[in-house]
Formats: structure tokens, C-alpha cells, sequence
């Protein structure tokens, strides 16, 4: 009887002890599983890029802290220690990222290991002016760049002197029109508005430097020759007229020329058009004007009325533009051009008035104008 007993009260022992075998398992499953489940949900739905930085020397729990200030995890504990679990903090990069909220904890540690930017490629064409420029960034896809906060650096560019020699030429209170250098460029996405001005300048600089001591303009000052640089990226249709278009512009300028050009007016309507430009359109076609309201036009950038070089460039000139106004054709004696009608983006020069009329009445009776 009594061995009857201990076996039953054995056997519930068993039982017991399997039992909480079984709800010791299960719980440990409960937990692996939310655990999982925390681990392989993201902190939110928003996909919208978030610019995070790892400072050099950050430990796991210090960015699992800043991650979850940020939003981008739930659980910067549980965080941490799946970093350590990985033996991987330590491995973790200083940088600046770009995550988002939809990400999991193990997409942020697999960023996090792999400190390249992503990066946006952006073409800035040849004879853009900045209000173009700076249109073309805001809409790239960098997030730390608007157009507002663009147009507003760029139009401080004594700002930008003291690390660019050749902006030590330009006027009181001028911008930096002209010298962001038309290119294609490669910007990390979160690069700030600052950055991406200095990469362009250093574009600049880098092209500059290729023809700087080849420079036979008279006397003229880097800006000078920016400025004439971009009349001509506008006026040219071809490169190779880019020297003959320069050096019409320059013989406008010189003194035994004066009586000719009308005290060194240069007549470019580029200007104009830089004068009268507005969104959507911001280099209008002057067709519908009259001399009488184009020489109306109150600006310093008219040069129907104003002898003499603009204050500035009206646009960013490319590197064939920047050696033509550097170099122009000395061999070209011409004061005017006029476009040809047969030779479609061609011109005609002219050393008279009377030659440039009498282009100038092909041209606007040519049938395929």
C-alpha cells in the first residue's frame, strides 16, 4: 500500500516537473518569438529618408539611444544587445546615413556597417543661370537642399572668397553666378547646400587652372572674363565660333572702336533676355520687342543702352566658353554677327554697320526662320 502511494506521488512529480519543463520551453519560445518579431519589425511605415550620424568612437548603446530619439527603433535596448549578440559593435561605422522608419532593426545594423552615402547624379547644362540651377538641385533628391536655401547661399559670394582665390575679383555684394561650373556631378544625398556649392566651385577651379596662363583678353580681371564667358555661352550655338563670337565682344570694348559701338555697347541680347527672365521661362524670346522698349529697359545688365561689360555673368559658362573670352581670335577684326539663314546655328560677322545690315536683312527674311 505504501509503495502504492510513493509511486503515485512520484509519478505527479514527474508530471509536475515535465509540466513546467513544457511552460518553461513554451515561454522561452513566447519570448524568442516576440523577441523575433520586435527584431523583424520596423519602428514605423514612413519610408521618407532620415539623415542619422555615427560620430567616430560611438558605441552600440549610444547610437541605439540616438536611434530611438530618432524614431527609426523601438527598442534601443533590445537593439544594442542584438549588436553585441552579433559581435558586431565594434563594427559599426562612423559616417552619415540616410535610413527610414520602415527599415528593421537588421537593415539599420547592415546600413550601419557600410558608411557610403547613397549618392544622386545631377547635370547642370551648360549657360543655366542659378534660378535653373538651383531648381534642378531641389528636385535631385538631395534632402538638405531647397531652392530658397540655394538661391540664398549663392547669392552671398564673399562668403565663399576666402577658400576661392578667384573670387577675390568679384564686386560688392555679387553672386555666384557664373562660376558653378556646368558638369555632371555625383552629390552624396545628404549633402547640405554649402557642400554642394563647394564641389561646384572646385569644379570650377580645377577647369580654370587649365588655361588660366594662356589668358591674352587685355588686362581683364577673372570676373571680367566669367562675365564675357557667359554672353558668348549664350550667343554660341557652336563651339568653334565660341573664339570669333569673344572677340567681336572684346573689339566692341576697345577704345579706337568706341565711336563705332556706340562708346563700347555690346548689343548682346542674351542680357536682355537675363534681365526679363522669369520662372517657367527665364530665357524669353525678344521677338515682340521694339528697340524702343528693350533701350527702355532699366538695368545695369542692358548693353543696348549701357557701354561696357554687365556687372556680372548671366549665366554659368562652359569650359569652351571660359577659353574663348580668355582667348579670343585675335585674327578677327569683326564688330557685329548676325545668325546665318543657310547655315542653321551658324553666324555671319561683320566689320561695318552697313555689312551687319545688310546680314541682318537676310536673316530676317530667311524663309526657314
Amino acid at each position: 500500500m505504501a509503495d502504492a502511494v510513493r509511486a503515485t506521488a512520484f509519478a505527479k512529480t514527474l508530471r509536475a516537473i515535465f509540466l513546467g519543463i513544457a511552460l518553461l520551453a513554451l515561454s522561452v519560445a513566447c519570448a524568442g518569438y516576440l523577441l523575433l518579431s520586435e527584431i523583424r519589425r520596423p519602428a514605423g511605415t514612413d519610408a521618407a529618408p532620415v539623415e542619422f550620424i555615427v560620430e567616430p568612437g560611438d558605441s552600440a548603446s549610444v547610437i541605439a539611444t540616438r536611434l530611438g530619439a530618432a524614431n527609426l527603433v523601438r527598442q534601443p535596448l533590445l537593439f544594442t544587445i542584438l549588436v553585441r549578440l552579433r559581435g558586431l559593435d565594434g563594427e559599426l561605422q562612423a559616417g552619415r546615413y540616410l535610413l527610414r522608419a520602415n527599415m528593421t532593426m537588421s537593415e539599420i545594423i547592415a546600413a550601419l556597417q557600410n558608411s557610403r552615402v547613397e549618392e544622386v547624379q545631377v547635370t547642370i547644362i551648360e549657360g543655366s543661370r542659378l534660378e535653373e540651377i538651383a531648381e534642378q538641385l531641389a528636385t535631385a533628391g538631395l534632402i538638405n537642399v531647397t531652392e530658397q536655401a540655394f538661391l540664398r547661399t549663392a547669392r552671398n559670394g564673399a562668403a565663399f572668397q576666402p577658400q576661392h582665390f578667384y573670387l577675390n575679383s568679384l564686386p560688392p555684394g555679387a553672386s555666384l553666378e557664373g562660376y558653378l561650373f556646368p558638369d555632371t556631378y555625383r552629390f552624396a544625398v545628404t549633402a547640405t547646400v554649402t557642400e554642394v556649392i563647394e564641389i561646384m566651385l572646385d569644379r570650377f577651379d580645377e577647369q580654370y587652372a587649365t588655361f588660366e596662363r594662356d589668358v591674352t583678353a587685355p588686362r581683364v580681371s577673372v570676373h571680367e572674363i566669367v562675365t564675357m564667358a557667359s554672353i558668348v555661352q549664350r550667343e554660341a550655338a557652336r563651339e568653334d565660333e565660341m573664339p570669333k563670337i569673344a572677340a567681336v565682344f572684346w573689339n566692341r570694348l576697345k577704345p579706337e572702336n568706341l565711336a563705332e559701338t556706340g562708346g563700347g555697347k555690346l548689343g548682346a541680347d542674351p542680357t536682355i533676355q537675363y534681365i526679363l527672365g522669369q520662372r517657367g521661362n527665364w530665357w524669353p524670346r525678344l521677338d515682340s520687342l521694339s528697340s524702343d522698349e528693350i533701350n527702355g529697359i532699366a538695368s545695369p545688365y542692358n548693353t543696348r543702352v549701357n557701354p561696357g561689360l554687365p556687372p556680372g555673368p548671366i549665366a554659368s559658362p562652359g569650359l569652351a566658353a571660359l577659353r574663348a573670352a580668355a582667348r579670343p581670335d585675335e585674327s578677327a577684326p569683326y564688330l557685329y554677327f548676325v545668325a546665318s539663314c543657310t547655315n542653321p546655328g551658324a553666324h555671319n560677322f561683320a566689320v561695318t554697320f552697313e555689312e551687319f545690315q545688310r546680314f541682318e536683312r537676310e536673316y530676317l527674311t530667311c524663309p526657314s526662320r
